[in-house]
């Protein structure tokens, strides 16, 4: 599921509606660890997410809009906030696991006499 751009740049893209579909299946699967997947597919979502509240953005600019759709553009654009922050969040998390791990391994060895 994860993005189209090379993934050893560090760089993902946004995500196709067929694969928010297949990721959505697979989170449902019984068999997947979840840490895994997130790890291979979040910096993708996020990016999809990024595009969403871009174009919830973009749409709410339009002076022609009806107030029917402004209300649900508005909603969308709070749900995409907290998917955004829940996004970073969990990067964040594992970024702090990982720093975790690599100053566990550099910590002095301590001798006991």
């Amino acid at each position: 599921m994860a993005g189209t751009d090379n993934p050893a740049s560090g760089r993902a893209g946004p995500l196709s509606i067929e694969q928010l579909e297949d990721g959505l299946r697979t989170l449902n699967s019984l068999d997947r660890n979840l840490d895994a997947f997130w790890d291979e597919n979040v910096a993708s979502f996020r990016q999809t997410v990024l595009l969403a509240i871009r174009e919830t953005s973009d749409a709410l600019l339009s002076p022609a809009i009806a107030l029917h759709w402004r209300i649900q553009f508005e909603n969308q654009l709070e749900a995409l906030v907290k998917c955004l922050k829940l996004a970073d969040r969990y990067i964040e998390r594992r970024r702090l696991i990982s720093g975790s791990r690599v100053v566990e391994l550099r910590l002095p060895q301590r001798r006991f006499h």
